[in-house]
């Protein structure tokens, strides 16, 4: 009986997405180091983890949105304009590093509530994802264009004066850890901490769980929704500040198809499509084995043509898995 017991427990330990992301990403690691010796170095681990520090933060963004039952479309062209907003507020306005980084969250975040705003407003009648979906697709268009008409296509490049924090904050290393993974990793610290012992937390899950049955115990779904639309842009906002911050410079262009990115390593890390499920850290663990991915293939000259095509094999693969849990658990 009890080595039945042991051996169930072993089993639904096994098939945890975290432990298999962990497998998987050691695998994957493992053929790329026998493949491009090169892919093991210092200088290459440290720029996967610079990676999964800069996407890591649009991605746990993301994780709130599905969380609370919605999606966020819009994270890429966020990265964009966040991007765009910090570099002219240094270069054309010339403000200080730490007040443009300010203004810049401070943008993203009434983005975000007036997303959750709008989903609130239109759900119901239609079902929550629906409007979250439009809206935060007209958002991806809107701002999008807006960056490319305001720069005419052309990068705004940090030209005035080098500033050695904002380049540390990109660039920089301590104790040999890259800066962006170092505050990814606090950023994944206060996610648990909020998901796990506050009362939005509970709330979050709540309403992306079972929405009729948030309202009916009279939890303030608007509310939550603001918070989980605005974690996610202010989030995609500091993938943006993290990008300027490395290369000095910020691109109307840079951010298209980071949403699918963020989803994918989303869902991959146990977050479910329909909500109210997952936690920060199997959504780091997705991010990180889809970068080991990525910069394994650019190691080995692989076509960058061949990274879309994997991003949607994953995500094809994350969501199949989302829905055979959601079957298993219905029967």
């Amino acid at each position: 009986m009890k080595k039945n017991i042991f051996a169930n427990n072993l089993t639904q330990l096994a098939l945890r997405p975290e432990v298999t992301l962990i497998i998987a990403t050691a695998l994957i690691a493992t053929f790329f180091t026998q493949v491009a010796p090169q892919f093991s170095s210092v200088s290459n681990l440290q720029n996967i983890g610079r990676w999964i520090g800069t996407y890591g933060f649009m991605t746990m963004g993301a994780m709130f949105a599905l969380l609370g039952g919605g999606i966020d479309l819009s994270i890429g062209s966020v990265v964009a304009f966040s991007s765009l907003i910090l570099a002219h507020s240094i270069e054309n306005m010339g403000l200080d590093w730490l007040t443009a980084i300010f203004i810049t969250l401070l943008i993203a975040a009434s983005i975000g509530a007036l997303h959750g705003l709008f989903v609130s407003r239109f759900s119901p009648p239609l079902p929550q994802i629906v409007p979250a979906f439009l809206i935060t697709l007209i958002t991806q268009l809107s701002l999008r264009g807006v960056s490319q008409f305001w720069t005419k296509g052309y990068p705004i490049v940090l030209t005035k004066a080098q500033i050695p924090e904002l380049i540390f904050l990109g660039n920089g290393n301590i104790a040999g850890v890259p800066v962006p993974l170092l505050l990814t990793l606090i950023v994944l610290t206060m996610s648990l901490v909020i998901l796990n012992f506050s009362v939005i937390g509970r709330h979050i899950y709540a309403v992306g769980g079972n929405l009729e049955a948030a309202i009916v115990t009279g939890i303030k779904v608007r509310r939550v929704r603001v918070f989980c639309y605005s974690m996610s842009s202010i989030l995609a906002a500091m993938t943006g500040i993290i990008i300027t911050a490395r290369l000095s410079s910020a691109y109307p262009g840079i951010g298209v198809g980071y949403e699918l990115q963020a989803i994918t390593a989303s869902v991959l890390g146990g977050v479910s499509l329909v909500g109210g499920e997952g936690l920060p850290f199997g959504v780091i663990l997705g991010v990180t084995l889809m970068t080991v991915i990525e910069n394994g293939l650019v190691v080995m000259n692989v076509s960058p043509y061949l990274h879309l095509i994997i991003i949607g094999l994953l995500l094809a693969i994350a969501v199949s898995i989302d829905f055979l849990k959601r079957g298993r658990a219905r029967r």
